[in-house]
């Protein structure tokens, strides 16, 4: 009977640990829980010295979000072809509207804009 109990008492301290581990790596930034589906990540390593930081990766998100709403209401009966490249278009210049030294592929952009487009509640 005592084995049992100090096997669930190691259990517990067990979960305990991790959890502390977990609390710690997110403390110290090395976790970050504002990861938009892997993109961030992506974003981050595209962006180069003081750009990196989760700010910038909002505006870009921000920016590119914006336009696909813009696309989607004055593109409605478009192909999503030529919605995805008006979207392109258009995100690029957002972008370059925050003044970023780092330069965003085009490839890069296209994901983000499908995320959006994925994300966009319907248009009434």
């Amino acid at each position: 009977m005592p084995v049992v109990i100090i096997q669930y008492l190691a259990m517990f301290l067990f979960v305990l640990a991790i959890g502390y581990l977990l609390y710690f790596l997110k403390e110290k930034g090395i976790i970050k829980s504002d990861d938009y589906f892997g993109i961030t990540y992506s974003i981050l390593g595209m962006l180069e010295g003081k750009e990196s930081n989760s700010e910038n990766v909002k505006k870009i998100l921000r920016a590119v979000a914006s336009v696909v709403q813009i696309v989607e209401s004055d593109y409605k009966n478009a192909t999503n072809g030529v919605k995805e490249e008006k979207a392109l278009v258009m995100a690029k210049e957002a972008i370059a509207e925050l003044h970023l030294n780092s330069e965003i592929e085009n490839d890069n952009i296209r994901y983000i804009i499908r995320l959006a487009c994925a994300l966009l509640l319907p248009l009434k």
